[in-house]
């Protein structure tokens, strides 16, 4: 959890089985106060309930009391008697005799831990407390402290700590398992096991809660509260509150308060939405799947940025059918898309991919990380990943509601032992820590005991083009020039020029960035593949270059590349892809908060153009061929154990419209035949170039006839085989 001050924003983290100083208690738990810089992680813990300050209390009636007492502020009073003399667990006097008054001893002090301004909310939801019986009697009602003006003072809250006990009041309330603030200040706390475990959700007002405090009485309510009341039988075991949050609904301009009730409507899930005024129902909505934990978290945010907050609900329980047709836990998150007042529309559902990962256990808004104008969303799978190390998944917000791929994963860095890490269990975002400007994000490991700090790096908005002209190579057009040793050589070229510019919120002046441009870039993927064009100035296939942008501004470069030598290659049908590729500079200095910019996700980094050779094909450069063959043999008859000499004369002809690229002619050899080579005693023959080759195990005989073979062109040939039987 983020604290604020003017100056700077600190840390808080609850660490809810630690062991303090207070005397008898085990694992009572604990909250730890982190002022955050560069240089400084020390944590100090916050003494919230420090009894020694808080004193004993004391009630003299013999028998309970019929209806809620509430104990005067007047240490005089005849009820109550202070002492200063114990630390640790209070004590309560009944009938003369001294008894143990509460239960501090693994009661998860710091399992729910929130923020407003200078006041941290930090509640124990397992802290139990005696009864006002004759008969000694816990109840587990939960409690909570608020430290306010930066540690200077500290109130207790037990709302639920009252005359109601048993499971059928607010005897295991467990007040405090969960809480928010409304933006005003009011707190608000989730009881999910009042009444039969129906649960409850409870709100006041900060400043009324400091001011009714008084050391040593156990205070049953506050100026203002308002809570949830019992209902039928049927609510029972429903576990309202069991995640609260905080939103405006209802257009009245009065934050309303969202309740998940995870088992409601037998056991399908429940999440209310209830009037932040009296705690009124205005709407739910229900699971769609028995047992999935519908409600299990419950989080709001403007993620459309329509000025209305939007309502996000996780099911992390919630089970597919995987590819055997088996039920798989994986979890699922639900967004509702705030319309107008009291007018939610669902638009998406994020389903997890992890098996038993608990997709969805916790969900915080961000803010807006990329600075894009949307505000963005973390979810949680605690236990997903490798070795159920846990994952965190960042959402991004945009015009229609939430994307549905995640644009960040973070994994956790320790493996499940005996206990998982649970990376994840606990997030808190929307607060810029390190003052640069852009919000960051805490994530806590509670199975190995740690929070970690996960800082935003600014966005570097970038757009880029790359330009051939001409497109089209003619290769009779030798404009520039090469050298060859002491030989220059006149090559056909053309322009090639690229451009990159920058821009974001809260960037260093100049930012520096790794350009790449190839050339042919699909060539290195062909067996053989030669690279058709080259860059003028360095005769190589790749262009890289360092480029400064400044901040808001576009960077220009140009160059030529031209086509080598038709000799050197065949291929002259395919483009030749020409592709520019870039990146920030992963060596370049660090800002004023330590941190290096990083490229939008939604960036092109790769941009891609094509040239084309100029064809032997008119002026649309479309070739149509249209090749004839004719063959005939000198014999056709052939002996056993005779020297069967056999002279195949073929004549191909191109009578198409364009010359016919990349022509050959292929002969397939049967077993019984052997090549001998090419007639040559015939001037009337064309000279042509043969090659003789072997591809699993069938032999074949390619004559090359041209590239291209120009529309009219005739060429005939003898091939010499000698047959065997």
């Amino acid at each position: 959890m983020f604290l604020l001050s003017p100056n700077s924003v600190s840390v808080v983290i609850g660490a809810p089985k630690a062991n303090t100083s207070q005397l008898n208690i085990t694992e009572g738990g604990s909250v730890f106060y982190c002022p955050w810089s560069l240089g400084q992680s020390e944590c100090h813990n916050i003494e919230f309930d420090n009894q020694v300050q808080r004193g004993e209390c004391l009630w003299t009636h013999s028998r309970p009391h019929p209806t809620p007492s509430y104990p005067s502020r007047d240490p005089t009073h005849p009820s109550a008697v202070l002492s200063q003399e114990r630390v640790g667990d209070r004590t309560v006097t009944l009938n003369t005799t001294v008894y143990q008054a509460e239960v501090k001893s693994h009661q998860w002090f710091g399992a729910t831990v929130r923020s407003h301004g200078d006041t941290i909310l930090a509640c124990a939801p397992l802290y139990s407390w005696r009864t006002k019986q004759d008969t000694p009697q816990s109840d587990t009602t939960g409690t909570c402290y608020l430290s306010v003006k930066n540690f200077t003072k500290f109130v207790e809250y037990a709302p639920c700590r009252t005359e109601f006990i048993n499971e059928g009041g607010q005897g295991y309330c467990q007040g405090g398992f969960s809480a928010d603030f409304t933006k005003d200040g009011k707190v608000v706390l989730g009881g999910p096991g009042s009444f039969f475990w129906q649960g409850q959700v409870i709100s006041a007002a900060k400043e009324e809660i400091i001011k009714a405090y008084y050391p040593g009485y156990f205070m049953q309510s506050v100026e203002g509260q308002i809570q949830t009341k019992q209902a039928q039988l049927e609510y029972d075991d429903s576990y309202r509150g069991y995640s609260v949050a905080v939103g405006e609904f209802s257009g009245d301009e009065v934050e309303d308060f969202v309740a998940g009730v995870p088992k409601g409507v037998m056991l399908y899930g429940l999440v209310y939405i209830l009037n932040g005024t009296d705690l009124k129902s205005m709407l739910n909505y229900t699971g769609e799947q028995m047992g999935s934990y519908f409600g299990y978290a419950v989080a709001t945010a403007d993620i459309n940025n329509d000025g209305m907050a939007d309502l996000l609900v996780g099911a992390p329980m919630y089970m597919t059918r995987g590819s055997d047709s088996r039920l798989e836990e994986v979890g699922r998150m639900y967004v509702y898309l705030q319309r107008g007042p009291l007018d939610l529309e669902p638009t998406l559902n994020l389903t997890g991919t992890q098996v038993f990962g608990r997709f969805g256990s916790t969900i915080a808004p961000l803010g807006d990380l990329n600075q894009d104008g949307y505000n963005d969303v973390a979810i949680s799978c605690p236990f997903g990943g490798d070795n159920q190390q846990g994952l965190v998944l960042i959402y991004n917000g945009f015009a229609g509601g939430l994307r549905d791929t995640p644009s960040q994963v973070i994994a956790g860095q320790w493996a499940s032992g005996t206990v998982p890490a649970s990376f994840g269990f606990a997030l808190r975002g929307a607060k810029d820590l390190d003052m640069n400007g852009y919000p960051d994000l805490i994530v806590g490991a509670f199975g190995v005991d740690k929070a970690v700090l996960y800082r935003s790096r600014p966005i570097v908005n970038t757009s880029a083009s790359l330009t051939v002209y001409p497109t089209m190579i003619n290769p009779e057009e030798k404009i520039c020039s090469v050298n060859n040793g002491n030989t220059t050589i006149p090559v056909s070229c053309v322009n090639l020029s690229f451009c990159l510019s920058a821009n974001g919120k809260y960037l260093p002046d100049n930012l520096d960035f790794q350009v790449e441009v190839q050339l042919d870039r699909l060539k290195h993927k062909q067996k053989g593949g030669v690279k058709r064009a080259l860059f003028l100035d360095s005769q190589q296939t790749v262009l890289t270059r360092s480029v400064r942008v400044q901040n808001g501004e576009r960077v220009c470069h140009d160059t030529k590349i031209y086509l080598r030598d038709d000799k050197e290659f065949r291929d002259k049908l395919s483009s030749i892809y020409i592709s520019l590729n870039f990146s920030l500079d992963p060596q370049a200095a660090f800002d004023s908060h330590g941190l290096r910019p990083i490229l939008n996700y939604q960036s092109t980094e790769l941009i891609e153009q094509k040239a084309q050779i100029l064809l032997d094909c008119g002026e649309d450069n479309i070739c149509v061929p249209d090749l004839k063959l004719a063959v005939h043999g000198d014999r056709k008859e052939a002996y056993l154990g005779d020297d069967n000499s056999l002279t195949l004369t073929f004549n191909a002809r191109n009578e198409g419209e364009g010359g016919a690229y990349e022509a050959e002619l292929y002969v397939v050899l049967p077993p019984e035949a052997d090549y001998s080579g090419i007639a040559r005693n015939n001037e009337s023959l064309t000279q042509l170039t043969c090659s003789y080759e072997t591809e699993n195990q069938t032999r074949y005989l390619s004559c090359d006839l041209g590239n291209p073979m120009k529309s009219g062109t005739s060429v005939s040939q003898g091939l010499l085989f000698c047959l065997s039987f």
